[in-house]
């Protein structure tokens, strides 16, 4: 399925894909906010979010057992 097309299908009533779509919108306003705060852990884990929220979007399944490798290697970890 297309972006387009999930992206722009409306109802009277959000569903899954408008959510989805919707938050795929307010990620580079949050990164933006996050990077000018200076949360450069707080960017990472949007960049991970709204590319996770793009493979869902594509149709791609979603690779929970990458979660926790990704938690790891945060950089919030790093300075712990």
């Amino acid at each position: 399925m297309q972006m387009s097309a999930v992206c722009g299908a409306g109802g009277s009533q959000p569903n899954r894909w408008e959510t989805l779509c919707a938050l795929q919108g307010l990620l580079p306003l949050l990164r933006k906010n996050a990077a000018d705060l200076g949360r450069i852990d707080m960017v990472y884990w949007f960049d991970q979010a709204d590319a996770e929220i793009a493979n869902i979007i594509r149709g791609r399944p979603s690779d929970a057992a990458a979660i926790p490798a990704l938690i790891a290697s945060s950089r919030q970890n790093e300075h712990s």
